[in-house]
């Protein structure tokens, strides 16, 4: 039997990142692992009724909404405070400082517009990673020439961004500050200096009332050409039982995680006809 159709458009299953910009956040936050599927489900009202002498009105379409869930395997107090719209408080303790972080080295060929994870490890013989509330501390960041290296300026040849990864932050670099004619040519070697990690986590929650503040939320996929396809929503708050918290038994399969569901509502900043949601696939995206 020959095809009935030449119009595929069709795509494999191959994951999404899930992305939150909470109220005031200049960057979206990437919640990290999720376990299946990403959904979001368009709802809206119909008003038509049955007229006694002219049949049915047409429909109207009104109440728009969408209802987003995902299992999320990446258990972050500070992300879920972003989801949490206003509903959590998460503050963090200090750990004791630590001068025993051992050098990070960036291998030859790093290059411009990427920040790379810092990572930060308890001792070199404890590889037990480490987060900080405050921007890390160097001794010492050094363009490795062979001779004598060449010591970077924060600022001027680097700069420290918070970042997704597990430390909390992440380090870019700017070649053509640097002295070196071919500097990409060359490690870098991050020496640190003394830093308190953060010992433990505190998510509370519990109030008579709460007014939300709602967040922008967007599912994203990128392929290998770095073409997206992408489902944003600019204004999401999580449903009532929209967090699960889990401690499963130890007869359980997979991970912890949490189920979370998230409704998307109407934004009236937004240009009409796109207050609820924009879905965009560029060309060629797979």
């Amino acid at each position: 039997m020959p095809a009935q159709t030449s119009l595929e458009n069709i795509y494999f299953p191959d994951g999404c990142q899930v992305l939150i910009k909470a109220d005031g956040d200049a960057d979206y936050t990437d919640l990290g692992v999720i376990e299946g599927d990403a959904t979001a489900t368009f709802n809206f009202d119909v008003n038509q009724i049955e007229t006694g002498n002219a049949g049915k009105t047409v429909k109207q379409y009104k109440n728009m909404t969408v209802d987003c869930g995902f299992t999320l395997n990446s258990l972050n107090p500070t992300a879920l405070e972003k989801i949490g719209t206003g509903l959590f408080t998460v503050t963090s303790t200090a750990g004791t400082p630590l001068a025993t972080i051992p050098d990070q080295v960036v291998a030859i060929g790093w290059d411009e517009n990427i920040v790379y994870d810092i990572v930060m490890e308890t001792s070199s013989t404890d590889s037990t990673k480490l987060r900080t509330s405050a921007q890390p501390v160097f001794s010492a960041v050094t363009l490795d020439l062979g001779g004598t290296p060449e010591v970077l300026a924060a600022g001027t040849d680097y700069i420290i961004v918070p970042s997704d990864c597990y430390s909390g932050w992440g380090i870019s670099f700017i070649s053509a500050n640097m002295g070196t004619v071919t500097p990409k040519t060359f490690a870098i070697t991050m020496e640190f200096d003394t830093n308190t990690p953060i010992a433990s986590k505190v998510m509370t929650a519990g109030t008579t009332t709460q007014v939300s503040s709602p967040c922008e939320m967007m599912y994203k996929h990128t392929d290998s050409d770095n073409l997206i396809r992408s489902f944003y929503m600019p204004s999401c708050e999580p449903n009532s039982g929209g967090f699960q918290f889990n401690f499963k038994g130890a007869n359980s399969d997979g991970l912890e995680n949490m189920p979370i569901t998230i409704g998307a509502r109407i934004d009236t900043t937004k240009t009409d006809g796109a207050q609820l949601f924009t879905w965009t696939i560029e060309n060629g995206a797979a």
